[in-house]
């Protein structure tokens, strides 16, 4: 006898929301998914908590504890975020390690996303049929958890926001920065932190004078500074 599919409400309509309601058509057997955003009545909303036995929160991190006080927190769901800072002992939390762009990945792609559970034992309790690798997170680890996430996932995009561009003037095409950024990953990858080459780890102390007085006009000297200063004792200038 085929097991009942469980129903969940999904509040959102972002690209998250997205993504979940897509990712979730892809399972071998489908949860009911009811959707409510903001443009619909707060008597629906009503309406679909009584139909679910789960919600799924994905709206912005500040919204989601101001949302469930006001809305949510008389309910008997099981109230479940996806915010890899927010902690809050109402509510469970399942952090996808992933980027979402706006287009849909293919299954394969979500299939392999990991998730960081606080509250949960196990996937299942809040993501029904997903098969994903998961782990356990403290709450008091969280705080770190997502600043290393910001850190390793945001500062390599907007250092390349920065190079790009002045690459650009030069003619350098884009297709071979892509080449680049693409191979450092891969090699980092492959060999973490036996990846790394440059001048800081040569210990170049000549090139890394060099580079700084050549990005004294730019938004990067300072970030080259505090990365020599970080990772090796600074040189003498």
């Amino acid at each position: 006898m085929q097991k009942d599919r469980t129903s969940i409400l999904l509040i959102g309509s972002g690209r998250l929301a997205r993504h979940l309601n897509y990712w979730n058509s892809l399972l071998q057997s489908p949860n009911t998914l009811i959707t409510w955003n903001r443009s619909d009545s707060i008597a629906s909303l009503n309406q679909n908590l009584a139909k679910a036995s789960i919600v799924w929160l994905a709206i912005s991190d500040s919204a989601i504890v101001p949302f469930y006080e006001q809305h949510l927190a008389a309910a008997k769901n099981t109230f479940v975020h996806f915010s890899g800072a927010l902690n809050d002992a109402r509510l469970l939390s399942a952090h996808p390690l992933m980027s979402f762009p706006h287009e849909l990945f293919t299954n394969s792609v979500y299939e392999n996303i990991h998730f960081a559970l606080t509250g949960p034992v196990d996937l299942n309790e809040v993501l029904p049929g997903f098969k994903n690798s998961f782990s356990a997170l403290t709450a008091e680890n969280k705080s770190l958890y997502h600043a290393l996430c910001v850190v390793s996932g945001n500062f390599p995009q907007l250092l390349w926001s920065e190079t790009f561009p002045q690459l650009q003037k030069w003619q350098i095409p884009e297709k071979a920065f892509a080449n680049y950024i693409k191979q450092i990953t891969e090699n980092f990858i492959q060999l973490k932190g036996n990846a790394v080459t440059g001048p800081i780890v040569r210990k170049d102390f000549s090139t890394i004078e060099k580079n700084l007085a050549a990005l004294s006009q730019t938004n990067l000297q300072k970030l080259y500074q505090v990365f020599t200063q970080t990772f090796l004792k600074e040189p003498k200038v």
